[in-house]
């Protein structure tokens, strides 16, 4: 058997370093940080300075929130303690003759100081920071001014790297969403069976989010996207109470009439001072939707959602920390998808239930060694209803009838971890070395039940007789679709998964980190491994400039919903021509999977990254990413014939899953952020990028295309585009705020009355796709803080979509109606306001 030779590298590396464990190690005065509940903060930057003008003397602190520093002489010294989304901390006249340790504290920073003269951390570069990531801090995630802010989802568009599409799913470097980690405080809450990001919860409630591109660690897996971080708060000593959004809107239709209320809700407090702390996090939603392009007595929709997060944090001792929080949703829409082409009766009723609990302790060792275990669940329900059993239709314009589709799903995920990060070693250099492992457990039920679908080539209604028996002559009916039965079902899936990683900082300006994961699942089954290798080098002793480059491997997880679609139903269809003769029928769909050809998806990800600091404290940053895939999951049709005329009869058409799907990704970034002070700030960024695929189509029971497989762009691919949002100050403590994006418009593919693949009227390409109009849209609101009655208020009032740009978000792509490429669904310009409540100090 042939070893991989970089399974021999990463082994042998690790030799070497073991075999050095008993060198010399330096004494050092030993400078720990925590945060305000006795957390200890990684990656805070120390800088020690002396009033003799000797050189500062700088460290970086690591996972244990600890770092040492070789000193010599007894002092003074003066410590300044600096990192993101923390306010800076000081401490003047410490004398090293006396202690040999010490420990600082660091305050997360929050909307209301309290203590006028605190002051911000100071932007840097991050000499110990590989991976290439984007972060928005809770504090921006309130502050910046985004059309519908108690979704924070919608806030996920402007972090570069991420695009959401028509239906607020979000994509990382140009990846499904399935292919994106998201961790909310640590454990995956990626829906475990289509892996969609369907968590909720209070926009309120967040302390950073965090998007990791390029250069993942080795802990992380599942992913080729990349990792979506959403991390809360928690509590501390001091009692904290807001209010957002409690007054509702109303909305002009001849007359002020109701339109939502979104109201917020946040406490957090000691239940111990000291020791136990505690967050309380709810929201409510409900929207009266008027939908304009439909008539008056059929435009009405009504939404609803209620969340609450409840969060507890122990000290068990200074060592020992526990963890525990429940997250619950539910959501109704009476009409989901209701639009100008889906009146209210053809639309289904749907209600999305979901929960998620986790357990995590962490706790440090005397000896430098940190251990953290985590146990986590979450579940998401769908229950899915139509309106009524009229017969449902699609005509060239609009759908009729009632929704055909009526669907039951349960999927939930038991999740147990576990990470060791060792002490640091000192051997020429520094090594920070960690171990972990992952098992999770994932259960998917369904219960879906479908009725005919009759497609008509006119505008005409649906005829008396339907479409399954003989037409009228002539016949409005182009393609009548029926179902099998109920179809049920059941998926578990078991996954493992381990890793080691070392980052050796060889120089504090020279960083190499390199990391193999292996990855196990009960469906493919088959040994993955994932080496990764990154480096960065910080060019001078100033800082400012810094480059890194990295190369590694990724593989998703298995996508339960692709290997449950054999059992989720099968489709028989007739087609028809305009004078009502059968041109091909039966034509029966089947979907099949052959395990034993089947292999694992495999991505290469390589990229290259430069930080610099120009003047006037302004931060650049380019990194240029690349991505192949190969081996992806996709279905095909694996024996097509012609349809059309003369056309076939009794026929089967095989879908199978295969391993055929290539997929390219590449981007080049350039971000410009400035910091100013009491949490300004203003950035702007330009992507160019590229997502393209081999196989573009999904095949499943409830799409109604056949055709080979077919290579182009994803439906979120932007090849152009630019972001930029800020919070500045304005004159008597105003504040500005804005958000805009330009983007090249979303591709569409073109089909006919049939509902195949058609090209453009007059040409033979298939598939033909075209692109919606560019993208714009700016956001624009000024803010006012205030204090009356003894409390904090801030009043804001601002326009969203201030030019009115149409940004449609439908299109009909129909060639034979005449209605083709008529655009729909777009937010004009409206005017939003928002009343905070922010408690006393």
């Amino acid at each position: 058997m042939r070893v991989p030779k970089y399974r021999i590298v990463l082994l042998g590396w690790l030799l070497l370093v073991c075999a050095h464990a008993q060198d010399q190690v330096q004494q050092h005065i030993i400078i720990a940080i925590v945060d305000e509940n006795g957390v200890p903060v990684p990656g805070a930057r120390i800088v020690l300075t002396t009033s003799d003008g000797s050189p500062s003397l700088r460290c970086q602190t690591g996972t244990a929130g600890i770092c040492a520093l070789p000193v010599t002489g007894a002092g003074p010294f003066n410590a300044r303690v600096e990192t993101e989304n923390f306010y800076a901390a000081e401490a003047g006249d410490l004398h090293f003759d006396r202690i040999s340790s010490i420990e600082l504290m660091l305050v997360h920073q929050r909307e209301v100081r309290e203590v006028v003269d605190v002051v911000d951390s100071r932007p840097a570069i991050n000499p110990e920071q590989i991976n290439a990531q984007e972060q928005i801090s809770g504090v921006d995630v309130m502050n910046l001014p985004y059309p519908v802010t108690r979704d924070y989802r919608n806030v996920l568009n402007y972090i570069p790297q991420v695009v959401n599409d028509l239906y607020r799913q979000p994509h990382i470097t140009g990846a499904e969403t399935y292919q994106t980690l998201v961790l909310f405080d640590g454990f995956n809450v990626t829906q475990p069976a289509n892996g969609q990001l369907l968590l909720r919860v209070s926009t309120d409630a967040f302390r950073s989010i965090n998007v990791q591109t390029s250069r993942v660690s080795a802990q992380y897996g599942k992913a080729s996207g990349g990792v979506l971080e959403l991390n809360t708060a928690t509590g501390d000593d001091h009692f904290r109470f807001a209010v957002t959004d409690f007054i509702p809107s109303v909305q002009n239709r001849k007359g002020p009439i109701f339109d939502k209320v979104n109201p917020r809700f946040t406490f957090s407090g000691p239940i111990s001072k000291g020791r136990v702390w505690f967050l309380e996090a709810a929201d409510a939603e409900y929207d009266n939707i008027i939908e304009k392009q439909l008539l008056p007595d059929m435009n009405h929709d009504v939404y609803w959602r209620v969340g609450n997060l409840f969060k507890v944090q122990g000290n068990v001792s200074a060592r020992n920390i526990f963890t525990s929080s429940f997250n619950y949703n539910y959501a109704h829409d009476q009409h989901a998808g209701m639009s100008r082409q889906n009146p209210p009766n053809t639309t289904p009723a749907v209600s999305e239930p979901m929960y998620q609990a986790s357990l995590k302790d962490q706790y440090y060792f005397s000896s430098g060694q940190l251990l953290e275990t985590g146990l986590g669940f979450n579940r998401y329900d769908l229950d899915q209803v139509p309106r009524g059993t009229e017969p449902y239709f699609l005509n060239p314009d609009t759908a009729g009838g009632n929704y055909y589709f009526s669907a039951y799903t349960q999927a939930d995920r038991w999740q147990l971890y576990s990470n060791l990060f060792f002490k640091p070693l000192d051997w020429h250099g520094n090594h920070q070395f960690k171990v972990g492992v992952d098992l999770d457990r994932l259960r998917y039920d369904f219960n879906f039940q479908r009725q005919p679908i009759s497609y008509l080539r006119t505008v005409d209604p649906l005829p008396q007789s339907g479409c399954r028996v003989v037409p009228p002559i002539p016949s409005p009916c182009s393609r009548y679709s029926e179902f099998s039965g109920p179809a049920v079902g059941e998926r578990h899936g078991a996954e493992f998964a381990g890793y080691a990683q070392d980052r050796w900082l060889i120089t504090n300006r020279f960083l190499v980190e390199a990391g193999l994961r292996f990855d196990w699942d009960e469906i493919v089954r088959g040994l993955l491994f994932s080496p990764r290798l990154a480096a960065t080098y910080v060019l001078n002793q100033s800082g400012n400039t810094k480059f890194s480059a990295g190369i590694g491997v990724s593989h998703d997880a298995t996508p339960i919903f692709l290997f449950a679609r054999p059992d989720a139903g099968t489709r028989t269809d007739f087609f028809y021509d305009p004078a009502g003769l059968l041109t091909s029928g039966p034509v029966t769909s089947v979907f099949s999977i052959n395990r034993a050809t089947l292999e694992a998806p495999r991505y290469l990800n390589w990229s290259f990254g430069l930080e610099q600091k120009l003047a006037g404290q302004v931060y650049l940053k380019a990194e240029f990413i690349q991505k192949r895939g190969t081996n992806g999951f996709a279905y095909n049709w694996v024996n097509p014939v012609d349809l059309g005329p003369p056309g076939v009869n009794d026929y089967t058409a095989h879908f199978q899953l295969q391993n055929r799907r290539e997929d390219h990704f590449d981007s080049f970034e350039i971000n410009l952020r400035r910091v100013f002070e009491k949490g300004h700030v203003i950035m702007g960024s330009y992507i160019r990028s590229k997502s393209h695929s081999s196989q573009v189509l999904d095949f499943n029971v409830d799409n109604p295309v056949f055709s080979t497989q077919q290579p182009g762009p994803y439906a979120w691919d932007a090849p152009n585009r630019f972001l930029s949002w800020g919070f500045l100050p304005l004159i008597k403590g105003f504040d500005f705020g804005y958000s805009t994006e330009y983007r090249t418009g979303f591709p569409f593919y073109l089909v006919d009355n049939q509902r195949q693949l058609a090209p453009l009227p007059g040409r033979q390409t298939i598939p033909a796709f075209l692109r919606f109009s560019p993208y714009f849209t700016l956001n624009t609101h000024l803010e006012k803080r205030f204090h009356a009655f003894g409390f904090y208020w801030a009043l804001r009032g601002g326009f969203d979509n201030l030019t009115n740009h149409r940004n449609y978000g439908s299109v009909n792509n129909d060639v034979d109606s005449p209605q083709f490429l008529t655009f729909s669904g777009f937010a004009g310009r409206s005017f939003t306001g928002r009343i905070r409540f922010l408690g006393r100090k």
